[in-house]
């Protein structure tokens, strides 16, 4: 169990990461706090949704 939830929180919070660290500095160059987003808030969102998503899946399995 423990596997599969960190599995899908790395996978998810790598994700969120760079959707938030590089989507700001793509849309909005200009913005000198963009990737901070990725940062401090998509990236640990990842994480936990990560985590959840894990946790369901293997429960869901046995």
């Amino acid at each position: 169990m423990l596997a599969s939830v960190a599995r899908w929180a790395l996978i998810l919070g790598i994700v969120g990461f760079f959707g938030g660290f590089i989507g700001p500095i793509v849309f909005t160059p200009e913005a000198n706090q963009g990737p901070l987003l990725g940062i401090f808030i998509t990236g640990p969102i990842g994480v936990v949704l990560g985590a959840v998503v894990g946790l369901v899946l293997d429960l869901r399995d046995r």
